[in-house]
């Protein structure tokens, strides 16, 4: 299985990798820009996003550009984002613009974040 992991968190970034490479193929960007490339690239099985990098919005951004395209408007995305704490705003699944399989939020512990992983992407094999 692969995951895409798109955050411009460098340390957050390497902490997720080491726990995702452990049951997962994991390719990175660090802005929607460069996951957008990496999708022309090779669909993943997995998209994890944040929600705020280049600017406050780009991870739905990213989420409703891979909602639009047939080639990927059935590819789980997981937008894990600390902008509960930043804003103060907890978003859920259904609340948002762009539909997404789960909001998870920073921080996440690494048995927690592999559980989340495991239950979307089996939920997809069904």
């Amino acid at each position: 299985m692969r995951i895409l992991l798109v955050d411009d968190d460098e340390v957050f970034r390497t902490a997720v990798i080491a726990v995702l490479e452990t049951r997962y193929q994991v390719r990175v960007a660090v802005n929607g820009t460069e996951a957008m490339e990496r999708v022309d690239e090779e669909i993943p099985d997995l998209v994890i996003l944040d929600v705020m990098m280049d600017h406050l919005s780009e991870g739905f951004d990213v989420a409703r550009k891979l909602r639009s395209d047939p080639r990927t408007e059935l590819v789980p995305i997981i937008m894990l984002t600390g902008v509960d704490q930043v804003y103060n705003l907890r978003m859920e699944v259904g609340e948002s613009w762009v539909h997404t399989e789960r909001y998870l939020e920073k921080p996440i512990a690494p048995a927690q974040l592999l559980e989340e992983v495991e239950q979307v992407l089996s939920q997809r094999e069904t």
